[in-house]
């Protein structure tokens, strides 16, 4: 037993809470307590799952992450849960030439379509919306992500925190980088980290994060709408 025990710790894919130096590279989401939880940011590739209602400023929490590295390569929306416009993804920093919105009748085409946008190397993010990722498809969307540098933002709604009975599959049990947890409040979000890679679990971080559109946000977006080539590419 003590034998097995101490091949396994030995294994790479074992971290052990002592090993604090971790020298993988991070994007830092901007946020002083939630780059912090997350020892340094968010990890440059691999497979993020953010539980989280729509509209609750769950893009905009990844802004710098989007806008501010790999800006040569693609950013792929897939089947978002709206329609994305334009000037607001400008807005947000978004070269409009890099962005690609890809929408599939099915939930097994969109998991197909995510692997192949990581595996093309073309794509610096590719975020995805699906409740129908089991341990299987998890696995593959992170090997394809990590093996090419890439970085896949996987959204769920709530009720995925719950046992899929269907899919065999259990909260936390997704071989995954990170997966995060959000909750909208008034002019602030709550996020809670579940599961990262080399560090532990972090609740109730607060963000103070005005997730209600105001007047500017709205008058900007309906000013710059009227520009012709603010138009996105899209895939069906």
């Amino acid at each position: 037993m003590t034998e097995i025990l101490s091949t396994l710790s030995k294994h790479p894919h074992v971290w052990r809470a002592r090993e604090k130096k971790n020298s993988e590279a991070k994007f830092s989401l901007g946020f002083a307590r939630l780059d912090s939880a997350l020892n340094g940011g968010v990890a440059s590739s691999g497979l993020v799952r953010i539980s989280s209602l729509t509209g609750v400023g769950e893009l905009s929490l990844f802004k710098h992450v989007l806008c501010k590295h790999r800006t040569h390569k693609m950013v792929v929306f897939i089947n978002p849960p709206g329609q994305l416009q334009a000037p607001w993804l400008a807005n947000l920093g978004l070269d409009l030439q890099q962005v690609l919105v890809v929408n599939t009748p099915a939930d097994q085409e969109s998991l197909w379509a995510a692997e192949q946008c990581l595996k093309s190397t073309a794509c610096h993010c590719v975020i995805l919306w699906s409740n129908r990722v089991c341990t299987k498809a998890a696995r593959r969307l992170q090997v394809a992500a990590t093996h090419n540098d890439a970085l896949c933002l996987l959204y769920t709604s709530p009720q995925c925190a719950n046992v899929n009975q269907e899919h065999g599959s259990m909260p936390h049990a997704l071989p995954i980088t990170l997966e995060l947890s959000l909750q909208a409040q008034a002019s602030t979000v709550t996020a809670d980290v579940r599961k990262q890679r080399h560090g532990w679990p972090t609740s109730n971080i607060t963000i103070s994060h005005n997730w209600t559109p105001d007047n500017h946000a709205i008058k900007w977006a309906m000013e710059h709408n009227k520009l012709a080539d603010h138009a996105l590419h899209s895939v069906n």
